[in-house]
């Protein structure tokens, strides 16, 4: 068992052992080897991906979530979530294949023809597609963009180029966004269309990125395709989208990644530096948990997902930049995936790829800005702070109580307390306080600070809860000086923003951010300091 892996059910940890068997055979260096290509974002070439899309669609794997009446197996989305953990912790080229990238959006508003056309092989490994949704110098703003299609009396006609395709010089298709109506509302202006890659008026031309894999552009010049290209309703292609987005932004591939890179630390790593990154990936691994738990549960999953896509990717590039440094003159050498050769140099260029790919950061900051200052937040840590009290949080259901009988539980429960009312503090009054005719609050910066210290508080929350719902036990040990680790470095980390956010009045001894302050302080040594956990994190990675 990983120290890092996620607490599952019965069910679906043996769904994740059965994944986890078929992709250490697949992904074995004998399997792999003859079919490495640098210029593919998966590293590999077509060949291995289609056969290994089959092999997973032999064994139900590759569409496990889709319904059953669409070839699925109509489980939650959890059970995908896990298959895409473990597919990236493998190196699987399993995360952008048809299904990913189109499954949902063709289950969702597709016909009975077009499924038959496109889904069903998708499903069946034996078709791979991508979406054409960006434009250049549209990029996050699909409001911008300049596709057109035009209706005629055979169907449509498409002209534009869409960029930044995954995997368009691969794929039979390609989901297309397109503007069907110029003058209207852009949001109700906008239609999907089904694009087969191989139609006349259609070129795509391959782009090296700096890590010298591809992506596409997609030209169309004046494509003719039939009404029955058409998915889902005429003028329906943002909200369409948004559906699509949503799904596909927070997935704990990403802490696959996470787990990866931090298997791949070369020795030169200090153990300080190892055990700060393993602590900054309980947080990361409670996120995914929630994620996971939500979907489980059937709870509709909002920004929760932006929070795993800011902490995880942000931390990918940590890690590889930490890597990458303590390697010295030998990791600059750079070297494709699954090739001979120290991995630090491709995954510091890599790392930038996932903070800028589904909507950048910044943009994730404001969806969750939005949400949560859309109410006020919560005065109270939904943990409880008192000996034996239970507390049922919102991100599981059910749970086991959460008592402060370990003194460590019980300095990171506290800290979490404290650090909730800071935060609603600042909200209340920081945010609001007048500034250059506005509010502190309109200011995206403002708003950006205040999503991070939003992040870090929920991050002390959940790698507690974490710990109380884990059984005595290394995982357990490790879980718990983390956790520590990130009570005292958040709590102090919040303070800061707070102190930011009120500006020179929170500084004054008679302020109500003062004792606060002054607690979060003292609250370092309560139970173990950072170095001492960070000394017993150290040990339990080497």
């Amino acid at each position: 068992m990983r120290l890092t892996e996620l607490r599952l059910g019965v069910e679906l940890a043996g769904w994740r052992d059965g994944v986890r068997d078929f992709l250490r055979t697949e992904m074995a260096p004998g399997n792999v080897a003859g079919h490495i290509d640098p210029s593919d974002l998966t590293g590999l070439d077509r060949t291995f991906e289609l056969r290994h899309q089959k092999e997973a669609a032999r064994r139900g794997m590759l569409a496990v979530s889709l319904p059953i009446a669409d070839g699925g197996r109509g489980r939650s989305r959890a059970w995908k979530h896990v298959f895409d953990l473990e597919a990236a912790y493998h190196g699987a080229p399993s995360m952008d294949t048809g299904v990913t990238l189109c499954g949902f959006v063709l289950s969702r508003f597709g016909t009975p023809d077009q499924k038959s056309r496109w889904l069903a092989p998708m499903v069946s490994g034996k078709m791979l597609g991508s979406i054409a949704y960006s434009e250049a110098g549209a990029g996050n703003n699909l409001a911008a963009i300049s596709t057109r299609a035009v209706r005629n009396s055979n169907g449509w006609e498409l002209s534009g180029t869409k960029s930044h395709v995954t995997g368009a010089h691969k794929a039979d298709m390609a989901v297309v966004l397109a503007v069907t109506d110029p003058g209207g509302n852009p949001r109700s202006s906008m239609t999907m269309f089904l694009v087969p890659l191989d139609a006349p008026g259609v070129q795509v031309r391959r782009r090296p990125t700096l890590n010298r894999w591809t992506l596409g552009e997609i030209a169309l010049h004046q494509v003719h395709l039939d009404t029955g290209c058409v998915l889902g309703e005429v003028g329906k292609g943002w909200s369409q989208v948004m559906s699509a987005v949503a799904a596909e932004r927070g997935s704990p591939a990403y802490y696959g990644w996470v787990e990866r890179g931090l298997e791949r630390l070369p020795p030169e790593v200090t153990a300080p530096d190892r055990a700060r990154l393993h602590a900054a990936a309980t947080c990361v691994r409670a996120f995914c948990q929630r994620l996971v738990d939500f979907e489980e549960t059937g709870r509709p999953v909002g920004y929760e997902a932006s929070v795993v896509k800011v902490a995880a990717t942000e931390l990918l590039q940590t890690i590889a930049r930490t890597a990458l440094s303590a390697a010295g003159a030998e990791g600059f050498a750079w070297s494709p995936m699954f090739a001979d050769g120290p991995p630090h140099y491709y995954d510091t260029l890599e790392a930038i790829h996932p903070t800028i790919s589904v909507g950048a950061n910044e943009t994730h900051r404001d969806m969750i800005a939005t949400t949560l200052l859309d109410h006020d937040p919560p005065s109270t840590s939904p943990l409880p702070e008192e000996p034996g009290q239970g507390s049922v949080h919102p991100s599981t259901s059910p749970i086991p109580a959460v008592t402060n009988k370990d003194p460590v539980v019980a300095a990171c429960l506290a800290m979490a307390a404290q650090a909730r009312r800071i935060l609603t503090i600042t909200t209340h009054h920081g945010l609001n306080r007048p500034l250059y005719g506005k509010v502190v609050g309109d200011f995206q910066t403002a708003r950006h600070r205040f999503v991070d210290m939003a992040i870090a508080v929920e991050a002390m929350e959940l790698t507690t809860m974490e710990v109380a719902n884990t059984p005595p036990g290394p995982q357990r040990d490790y879980l718990l000086s983390a956790a520590k680790m990130v009570g005292n470095e958040h709590l102090l980390d919040i303070v800061a923003g707070a102190h930011q956010l009120h500006g020179a009045d929170g500084y004054y001894a008679d302020h109500l951010l003062a004792p606060y302050t002054e607690w979060a302080w003292a609250a370092q040594a309560r139970a173990g300091t950072t170095a001492e956990h960070s000394k017993k994190l150290a040990a339990l990675t080497r």
